[in-house]
């Protein structure tokens, strides 16, 4: 079923729609959210977020004009940001703080390493890309992985083993801190 036709039965108020959204975005979503928030939020905290915003999506399905995971996407995002500003009051930090937080060049380069790795993660498809994130970024098992996509341990073996391979490849020659 393609997102628009899964947009569709949300916005018809289909249940077992938006189970299959949670199913296909959840990693996703995840990823975003711990992306955005860091270590600044906690599991818990982590965990509502990734129900609100697919109560979100639920509540404002009649109202989306866009891709739905561009919609999931920036959800995530943007509640990840809100509960952020929310946690701590904003403070002005002392001038001799900087050093305290390492060279701005190395954050610069680890988040442009870390997104494009994001990018090559999306480029493997699915199921690939989400047995991936499931398993390198959610720490879930390969028997619920497995069991969730309805795929054998074994399947799943070898497709983190062949996304490993081209992720290898992807990287080779390019310059990795």
């Amino acid at each position: 079923m393609t997102d628009a036709q899964l947009l569709e039965k949300l916005q018809k108020r289909n249940r077992s729609s938006l189970e299959t959204v949670i199913r296909r975005f959840n990693a996703y979503v995840c990823t975003i959210i711990f992306n955005t928030g860091g270590n600044s939020l906690t599991r818990e905290d982590m965990e509502e977020l990734v129900d609100d915003v697919f109560l979100a999506l639920w509540n404002n399905a009649g109202n989306i004009n866009e891709s739905l995971k561009a919609y999931i996407g920036a959800t995530a995002r943007n509640m990840t940001i809100k509960r952020l500003r929310g946690l701590r009051p904003e403070e002005e930090l002392p001038e001799d703080c900087a050093s305290d937080y390492g060279n701005p060049e190395d954050t610069v380069e680890k988040n442009e390493l870390s997104r494009m790795l994001y990018d090559e993660i999306e480029k493997l498809g699915q199921p690939d890309s989400e047995i991936f994130l499931r398993y390198y970024y959610n720490d879930q098992k390969l028997r619920e992985i497995a069991a969730e996509l309805g795929l054998s341990i074994s399947n799943v073996k070898m497709k983190l083993m062949r996304g490993r391979g081209r992720l290898r490849e992807a990287f080779s020659g390019k310059e990795v801190l």
